[in-house]
């Protein structure tokens, strides 16, 4: 005699592999993704950092960009204003509606933050609403100073970001786990 179905142990014990193997394989298939995660984040600052000189050039005044340990950061002009809710009163904010200052603040991807030992050769140790400066973007196309900050998402080799300040010019490079460079 030929049944037509299956038993209810059956299918919880198929379910029940399935679930097993999901389980398995998670972990794996997060790490992969892993490193797309840490160059999705390396690409978007390269291209905030080029928004933020071109702004400064084009404004014809500083930009600052800084970061919060936590994934978060921002670029505005680097004014009083902007950044400590006052206001400078030399003139500096441009009040055209047609050309308004760019003043963004945006997350790193899931699962990526700034390193605290990347962000060691930044020129502020930060201010009292917990930025800290990066590097600053001046109205002739060149930034403050060199900059490297390192991405770390876990199970991945970090990954660093250097900006050569005179030039604008930036690279990416994979670091060793432990930070050695």
């Amino acid at each position: 005699m030929s049944r037509k179905g299956f038993t209810i142990l059956e299918v919880v014990l198929v379910l029940a592999i399935v679930v097993l193997l999901a389980a398995i394989s998670y972990p794996s298939i997060e790490s992969m993704y892993g490193e797309v995660r840490l160059n999705a984040a390396a690409d978007q600052i390269r291209a905030r950092w080029a928004d933020a000189r071109t702004q400064a050039i084009e404004e014809g005044r500083p930009y600052r960009f800084a970061v919060q340990t936590d994934g978060r950061y921002r670029i505005a002009p680097d004014t009083m204003e902007f950044w400590s809710g006052g206001t400078t009163g030399d003139g500096t904010l441009h009040n055209d509606a047609d050309t308004p200052p760019l003043d963004l603040e945006e997350s790193l991807p899931k699962g990526v933050r700034f390193s605290d030992g990347g962000l060691a050769n930044s020129g502020d140790p930060g201010d009292s609403d917990g930025w800290i400066t990066v590097v600053r973007f001046q109205p002739d196309g060149t930034a403050s100073q060199d900059v490297e900050i390192i991405f770390e998402a876990d199970g991945c080799r970090p990954l660093m970001l250097r900006l050569r300040g005179l030039t604008g010019s930036v690279s990416a490079t994979w670091q060793q786990i432990g930070g050695a460079r």
